[in-house]
């Protein structure tokens, strides 16, 4: 089966390719649920490769809470890979100086589901109903937020920054 080629535009706002009018965009997500990657970016012990030392988070604008801590993401586009989206959404928010070193075969860590209301199990997004994947990435390189990014940290893993702060739902160590 041939997958239809959906023309691509640029937004105007951003600058970045998108598939619809921001009109259309509105109508998609009072409609159905909008499939999100989110990525969590880590870096491993030298001494320890499997252990875990430090995680990358960005600084963005959310709708209703100011300035969170956050992870890396955005929609998955039609016909779009899921490992393709990751390192697009990686080089739209922390620009092409940084490397997703990704295994074909990974499987997401944690699956979201995000609402515009608080109900049940849901987080709260206040522009539409999503299911985001957490995916855990290795990442190298020198990282230039840009787009939603305000900033880029490193936490130390022992050192995270106070959950009032924080825009994740679980991150499990």
């Amino acid at each position: 089966m041939s997958m239809a080629v959906v023309p691509r535009m640029r937004d105007k706002k951003s600058g970045n390719k998108t598939w619809l009018p921001p009109s259309r965009w509105k109508l998609v997500q009072a409609s159905v649920p909008i499939v999100c990657v989110d990525v969590l970016p880590i870096r491993t012990s030298r001494l320890a490769p499997h252990t875990v030392e430090a995680i990358g988070l960005i600084l963005r604008d959310t709708p209703r809470q100011g300035q969170r801590w956050c992870l890396i993401g955005g929609r998955l586009l039609y016909g779009e890979p899921l490992q393709d989206a990751i390192v697009r959404q990686v080089g739209e928010t922390l620009g092409r100086r940084v490397r997703v070193h990704r295994r074909r075969d990974q499987h997401p860590l944690h699956i979201a589901q995000y609402a515009p209301h608080r109900i049940g199990p849901f987080a709260l997004d206040p522009r539409q109903h999503a299911i985001g994947l957490t995916y855990v990435a290795e990442m190298t390189g020198s990282p230039a937020p840009q787009g939603e990014a305000v900033a880029y940290e490193w936490f130390d893993v022992r050192k995270l920054p106070p959950q009032r702060n924080l825009d994740l739902i679980k991150i499990a160590w």
